[in-house]
């Protein structure tokens, strides 16, 4: 009996609870994202969802609500704030709202691949922003998920050059810079909620938007538009959030569960998306979408020294804090090189 008794410990604290916990303490956690219920962030969210349910014998549930049930992504960081949810996922262009420093992350052709974005956002100058989100806003960033670029698509025609841009409606995420980006390259950006994006397609409010290939696939949005361009203008950090005053209320033992939890779940999404996104195109190609990887030569004059500019004009210190996520930027694709 005395030896049961120690394995059942042993593995009560390769778990991460403590085994000398007497109360029976339950969290019912309400999780909310913007895409769907098959994309990466469903799925990412329901590994967590399992992990914490079997590292505290059911202690800590969470219920999980895709496709903006709650609403979209600056209702569900108002409602984050105020405890009305507990944890979202969301990226810095919507929480530029509250920390308008995030929007230097946003500018156009800042990384050169998906790692590389990655790797900055994980370094120095993305730890610098997450300490003040918490400090501004009372939320706190667990971790950034690896999401990639955003890209182009439409139902009119395959955007090969800056020119055929020119005129296109887009759906554009409502953020200054990404609007800016959009807008001097001649398209009408238009702003809107997510989940509106199918159905203005279909009506002919727009004409696209930009999302990455996932996204545009867990959406079916190759249903209504049947042009997708590697534009790679926009990286988009994504982050995982949970409110401060409910992730302090947890035991220390709790909060350490979660937090190996929530780094679990992240390096699951990385592995899922990758093959999430080789499996999205070829859902493109079995749907004709026609897939074009432009070169971006000619694209990145257009915009960029406009829009860097432009932002550090705006942020106050903005021009000492590009130079410094530059610097970032730099040593990042030179670890990546090496």
């Amino acid at each position: 009996m005395g030896l049961t008794l120690f394995f059942a410990a042993l593995l009560l604290s390769c778990r991460g609870l403590d085994t000398n916990r007497s109360d029976s303490a339950t969290w019912d956690v309400r999780f909310s994202h913007v895409l769907s219920s098959t994309s990466e962030f469903q799925l990412m969210a329901e590994h967590f969802r399992d992990l914490m349910l079997d590292r505290t014998d059911g202690q800590f549930r969470v219920a999980i609500y895709p496709s903006g049930q709650l609403g979209g992504e600056r209702v569900a960081f108002e409602q984050i704030q105020v405890g009305a949810v507990h944890m979202v996922i969301t990226g810095t262009p919507v929480l530029s709202g509250w920390v308008p420093e995030g929007q230097m992350f946003d500018l156009p052709f800042l990384f050169e691949t998906r790692d590389h974005g990655l790797a900055v956002m994980n370094g120095p100058i993305g730890n610098w922003w997450q300490d003040v989100l918490l400090e501004r806003t009372g939320v706190r960033s667990l971790g950034f998920l690896d999401y990639g670029f955003r890209h182009v698509y439409n139902k009119l025609r395959p955007v090969d050059t800056p020119s055929d841009l020119a005129g296109l409606k887009l759906r554009v995420l409502q953020n200054a810079t990404y609007l800016g980006a959009y807008s001097a390259l001649g398209v009408q950006a238009t702003p809107m909620n997510y989940g509106e994006v199918y159905s203005a397609l279909q009506q002919g409010v727009i004409e696209g938007g930009e999302a990455n290939a996932i996204g545009f696939v867990s959406s079916r949005l190759y249903e209504v538009a049947k042009f997708y361009s590697f534009t790679s203008i926009t990286y988009n950090p994504i982050t995982l959030l949970v409110n401060e005053p409910f992730y302090r209320s947890l035991p220390e033992d709790v909060r350490q569960v979660l937090d190996q939890s929530v780094a679990d779940a992240l390096a699951y999404q990385s592995e899922v998306a990758r093959q999430m996104e080789a499996d999205a195109l070829e859902k493109m190609r079995t749907n004709n979408v026609e897939i074009s990887r432009p070169d971006l030569t000619a694209f990145r004059p257009a915009v960029r020294p406009i829009i860097w500019d432009r932002l550090a004009d705006r942020l106050e210190g903005g021009g000492a804090l590009i130079a410094g996520l530059a610097v970032e930027v730099r040593r990042a694709r030179l670890r990546e090189g090496s």
